[in-house]
């Protein structure tokens, strides 16, 4: 019981954290020293949701099977190169109330030891490369630099989930080690859920409790 209202703390804690954090606000300007490139790069890593939906992504994939997975990245890739176009009209939208409920669904999925039909895989790639690469474009940056910027953050989401989904399939195939890559893909997963579930939350409450004071 201690144990278990430990982790709940901890894991409010970590999720209040990233909700106040200047985090969102570094990924989405000038990093001191940063070309545009190493901006875009770094961007998935700065941005909560952005790397919470990543990570969820990158653990789904790697329980998928080598067919399903080559179609997932090509949609995941595609929906990240459109996503930063589409920066261009939109300039930068708030991305986050879309990102955390797919990053919360494809958490469950991992939690539950679940993937789906090839279609469910590829629509969940592509809407979260679409998300995550329309929130990657800085209306701040001349054209150029954004162009460089989204570029980077593509390499940077392709890098995060393409590791994850390898080496979860790679330990999966290792007879000594598949079954308990199985149960650490489907603890991590349940974090994941727990802290989508109090960013989405905590998303919610703010806004309400700033119009109640």
């Amino acid at each position: 019981m201690t144990l278990r209202r430990s982790a709940s703390a901890w894991l409010a804690g970590l999720a209040g954290l990233l909700a106040v954090s200047p985090l969102p606000a570094l990924a989405h300007g000038a990093i001191p020293g940063a070309t545009p490139f190493y901006v875009g790069l770094l961007h998935p890593l700065l941005a909560p949701a952005h790397v919470l939906a990543l990570l969820a992504l990158g653990l789904y994939l790697g329980r998928v099977d080598e067919a399903r997975k080559a179609v997932a990245i090509w949609a995941l890739a595609l929906g990240l190169v459109l996503g930063g176009l589409l920066t261009l009209p939109l300039a930068d939208p708030d991305t986050d109330r879309g990102l955390l409920p797919v990053a919360l669904a494809c958490a469950v999925l991992v939690a539950a030891g679940r993937t789906g039909p090839a279609g469910l895989v590829a629509a969940f790639c592509g809407l979260i490369g679409l998300l995550v690469g329309l929130g990657s474009g800085d209306p701040g940056f001349a054209p150029w630099q954004r162009f460089l910027t989204i570029g980077g953050s593509v390499v940077g989401a392709l890098l995060i989930t393409g590791q994850l989904a390898f080496w979860g399939e790679v330990l999966g195939r290792q007879p000594a080690l598949a079954h308990g890559t199985a149960i650490g893909q489907r603890i991590l997963g349940g974090w994941l859920v727990a802290i989508s579930l109090l960013m989405l939350v905590l998303g919610w409450a703010g806004p309400l409790l700033r119009t109640g004071s």
